[in-house]
């Protein structure tokens, strides 16, 4: 009985999440404090994404040394403050993770 309750209030909140915005009840525009906090969304969910894809991690040890990942994304970072670019980040994070894992 309780899964029910559960199954039925999931249901309600899921369609309340997608029918208030829809229907009016909130205001045109959001508060400025709302819309300043909203920008730093894309980096919260961007950040373990990137952060578990550089990790390598075989059982209980997680790999430093060997990691081109981790240089290649390191080297994009300094690419990234120094030409503010997302292309240049892009082909210069590429282009040293391709030499360090073929060459090194």
């Amino acid at each position: 009985m309780t899964m029910w309750i559960i199954i039925i209030l999931c249901g309600a909140i899921t369609f309340l999440i997608r029918f208030i915005p829809l229907s009016g009840l909130l205001p045109n525009e959001l508060p400025t404090s709302i819309n300043k906090s909203l920008k730093y969304i894309p980096i919260v969910i961007l950040i373990p994404m990137i952060i578990n894809s550089l990790s390598i991690v075989e059982g209980t040890e997680v790999y430093l040394f060997n990691n081109y990942k981790l240089y290649a994304a390191l080297i994009a970072v300094i690419a990234t403050i120094f030409f503010k670019n997302v292309f240049a980040t892009i082909m210069i994070g590429m282009f040293s993770f391709i030499f360090m894992s073929n060459f090194l």
